[in-house]
């Protein structure tokens, strides 16, 4: 099992790559015919929605560990 560290550390990965795959994305999208840049708008919206998911798991998770803490503080 990995450990929430592991997890996090997963995640904020993920949130990388998905920035720069956006990024690159976005450059691309700049210098295509419109017909083209549809797709890749489309493209665009699908990355930046995994990268909103990723995000709310990181801060699931960031917002899990906190709780435990004050559980662990307050006597479990």
């Amino acid at each position: 099992m990995k450990t929430t560290d592991e997890y996090r550390q997963r995640l904020i990965a993920q949130l990388i790559e998905q920035s720069a795959r956006i990024d690159v994305l976005v450059m691309k999208s700049r210098e295509v015919p419109a017909d083209v840049k549809l797709n890749f708008d489309q493209e665009l919206e699908e990355l930046r929605d995994k990268q909103r998911i990723t995000t709310q798991k990181l801060h699931d998770l960031e917002d899990f560990n906190r709780t435990s803490w004050e559980n662990i503080g307050d006597g479990g």
